[in-house]
């Protein structure tokens, strides 16, 4: 009988989940030029300890989030506005893609320039969660893009 009870002691305890590890948003300093600013790409890539898989699904989340919550502080060159607009009319993915497995969550987060501190100021205050999916519709995409973004 002893011998059953630790079998089924054990066998709870091989059921028990283990908790998720805690999520700490963060940015390399190195990262950041001298206005404070850094792309959502490095944030995400900081967060996720540089694992490109687990970046691009957590740097695709926080632009879902980011434009959900119409954030205004996203800022882009002239020529990476450019580039972005252009590569919009050749692909649309662009916009609408930007999911663990898409290459286009890379290209756009790696663009999008926001003062880091304060960004992440921002997704804590207003109770981002890492494991939660942000889907905008796509109207609401292309809408802050074109009207949110800083471009200079």
């Amino acid at each position: 009988m002893a011998n059953e009870q630790t079998e089924t002691e054990n066998s709870s305890d091989a059921e028990a989940p283990e908790p998720a590890p805690e999520i700490v948003l963060q940015f390399n300093k190195d990262d950041v030029d001298e206005h404070g600013f850094t792309s959502v790409w490095n944030v995400a890539s900081a967060t996720c300890d540089n694992d490109v898989a687990r970046t691009r699904d957590m740097a695709g989340r926080m632009l879902g989030f980011l434009c959900k919550k119409e954030y205004e502080h996203v800022v882009v060159s002239s020529t990476d506005a450019q580039y972005l607009d252009e590569w919009f009319e050749r692909e649309k993915a662009i916009l609408y893609n930007w999911k663990a497995d898409a290459e286009t969550t890379d290209a756009i987060t790696q663009h999008a320039m926001v003062p880091a501190g304060s960004m992440i100021s921002f997704l804590k205050r207003e109770k981002f969660k890492p494991t939660a999916n942000y889907s905008p519709r796509r109207a609401d995409r292309v809408a802050w893009f074109q009207e949110k973004w800083g471009v200079g």
